[in-house]
């Protein structure tokens, strides 16, 4: 992840914002490391790091105004690749600013897509740990949970928006596609078994738990680690049919799944796969070192269907 721009130098001289130096990290495979950014409300939004690509400063690019408005604001070519774009206080609910106070955006490849996000601030790094993090889905359909974090020495409370929301709602033909995909299956029973699912996303949750009910296998769905690793404990072991998890939760996150399972002697026999949008290669390289039989992007039904039946018992 770097900064781009030819005002690169005059912008980092400005000491009331961050030094952008401290984004060329190389720490991007840290599933706790998060991008903190302020909104037009004066409040704090993050985005895993190893999600985004790059920072750029916000200038007068040329861009398509090729939609129906809302909060994608148009399509621009970066770095050779047309990449939609998209204000996020729009996207988020907050109120929208003039554009000359829209500073920076941040250059996100997750699940597939590239997007451009423009936000107005950004202000640290940080490390932000599953536990310190509370389940707030219920408060704003696109926030997933809520952390306490500190700023300048100031504790603030900082959002952690749901990022596969985003694509579900930027990607909106493709998501359609998926529910048709997902109707157009025949129902079959592949086990009598149980799958254990975790995903604290609850638009994922509910388009896998369809995806479950055409393969017609029972299921335990759950929104954080935690949750999933004590439903283990009280059921019987040779009724598991298989592991999912995604790896950004709060509580516990998906690596504290793996350590659970394959710290186990008793699920030795269950394969266990990662769902997720954080996997660049050197993270599913490490994934798959620590026990994972199989990292599966998110929002890519077929393949997970694919994985489930090559793996399940």
């Amino acid at each position: 992840m770097n900064l781009s721009s030819e005002n690169e130098f005059d912008y980092m001289m400005d000491e009331d914002e961050l030094d952008l130096v401290k984004l060329v990290t190389s720490n991007a495979n840290d599933a706790n490391q998060y991008l903190i950014f302020e909104g037009s409300n004066q409040e704090f939004y993050a985005i895993n790091v190893a999600k985004i690509e790059e920072i750029l400063v916000y200038n007068e690019m040329e861009v398509a105004k090729n939609t129906d408005g809302g909060f994608i604001i148009g399509t621009a070519e970066i770095r050779g690749k047309m990449t939609p774009l998209l204000i996020f206080d729009a996207w988020f609910g907050n109120p929208i600013l003039e554009k000359n106070q829209y500073e920076l955006m941040i250059l996100a490849s997750y699940g597939g897509h590239r997007i451009a996000m423009i936000v107005k601030k950004i202000e640290d790094i940080i490390v932000i740990e599953s536990k310190e993090m509370q389940n707030t889905s219920q408060n704003n359909i696109n926030t997933t949970f809520i952390a306490n974090i500190k700023i300048q020495g100031t504790q603030h409370l900082c959002t952690i928006f749901d990022s596969d929301k985003m694509l579900l709602d930027i990607f909106r033909e493709e998501t359609e596609e998926t529910h048709s995909a997902l109707e157009a299956l025949s129902r079959r029973e592949i086990s009598a078994k149980t799958i254990f699912f975790a995903d604290d996303s609850r638009f994922i949750r509910q388009m896998v738990q369809k995806l479950f009910q055409k393969l017609g296998v029972d299921s335990k769905i759950f929104e954080n680690g935690l949750d999933l690793i004590e439903a283990l404990k009280s059921f019987p072991t040779n009724e598991i049919a298989l592991i999912i998890t995604d790896i950004e939760m709060p509580i516990k996150s998906g690596h504290e799944v793996i350590s659970a399972v394959r710290g186990d002697q008793r699920y030795r026999d269950i394969k266990l796969i990662v769902h997720t949008n954080m996997a660049n290669e050197q993270m599913e390289d490490s994934l798959i070192r620590q026990g994972v039989n199989r990292v599966i992007g998110k929002i890519n039904i077929a393949s997970l269907e694919s994985a489930i039946e090559d793996l399940i018992r």
